[in-house]
């Protein structure tokens, strides 16, 4: 029996709480008694306290969960705007790929207008990841006409030149391959020489005269000769130059290609030599 009340002890506190209430109340509407009075100001007493704790709990309770809900209405805002933010740098990305593929695209364009032949534009695709030779893949074959020892060249310059085709793509060995040479002319003294490639991926000007009017900075374009590239192309500039001492016959001259090979996106490809020399201007253009 005890553990019984212990047990329920709360309930029948209760219980007793509102049944005495109930019997304080009637008696207030029978009777304005001494005894009434005291009784209810004992009651209110008593029953205060608990009524004050339910209301402050009551309040604190509909505070934690406005506050949670808040909170959770916060965290669902930021992972909207964190999703937001993603996509916008994303197509900020692409915009600005766009952009600049446009640019290249507009070198090119401007250039096949100049140019005045018939060509070929296309996308590099792959890269020689070797150092034995220095091709890239076009995404241009034999089913849009072109051929083998056809010129490539981009908004910049000379870039290489055909050297496999299959139906739907082709190799184009880099002026900077070891295996490549080009006849060359010092654009400002019309002094002829070849340019090759070698293992360090630059080009060296060979077989220029001992005494050849050679300065840092000359631009270099093709000479025509060799029926392979046409006359007038822009190749680069002189890197530097020097007369060896040791009874050498020919000057040492490297230069800088002008088309940037690590940055090779778009080339053309010419499938017809122009009837003129090839009017390219400066030979160079902004990055």
């Amino acid at each position: 029996m005890t553990r019984l009340l212990l047990r329920y002890r709360r309930g029948l506190i209760l219980s007793s709480t509102l049944l005495l209430s109930f019997v304080l109340m009637t008696l207030q509407v029978r009777s304005q008694s001494a005894l009434a009075d005291l009784t209810k100001h004992l009651l209110l007493t008593s029953v205060s306290p608990f009524l004050r704790i339910a209301a402050v709990s009551k309040a604190a309770t509909v505070t934690l969960w406005n506050e949670y809900v808040d909170l959770r209405r916060v965290r669902l805002d930021n992972q909207r705007l964190r999703e937001e933010t993603r996509q916008l740098r994303t197509q900020v990305g692409e915009l600005r790929e766009m952009a600049l593929e446009t640019y290249r695209l507009i070198g090119l364009l401007e250039l096949r207008n100049r140019v005045g032949s018939e060509t070929v534009s296309a996308k590099v695709i792959g890269k020689d990841a070797t150092n034995w030779f220095r091709t890239i893949l076009i995404d241009r074959g034999a089913n849009e006409g072109i051929q083998r020892h056809m010129t490539v060249v981009t908004a910049e310059g000379l870039v290489g030149r055909v050297v496999d085709v299959t139906a739907l793509a082709a190799r184009v060995q880099l002026i900077t391959d070891p295996e490549s040479t080009v006849g060359v002319l010092i654009q400002r003294s019309r002094v002829a020489g070849i340019a090759a490639g070698n293992q360090e991926g630059t080009v060296q000007i060979k077989y220029l005269p001992l005494m050849a009017d050679v300065v840092i900075g000359d631009r270099v374009i093709t000479s025509g000769m060799g029926g392979v590239f046409p006359k007038g192309i822009p190749l680069g500039r002189v890197l530097r130059s020097s007369r060896p001492t040791n009874g050498a016959l020919f000057q040492e001259t490297w230069v800088q290609p002008l088309a940037n090979f690590s940055r090779l996106e778009e080339v053309l490809v010419l499938k017809q030599p122009p009837a003129n020399d090839l009017p390219w201007g400066s030979g160079e253009r902004l990055p």
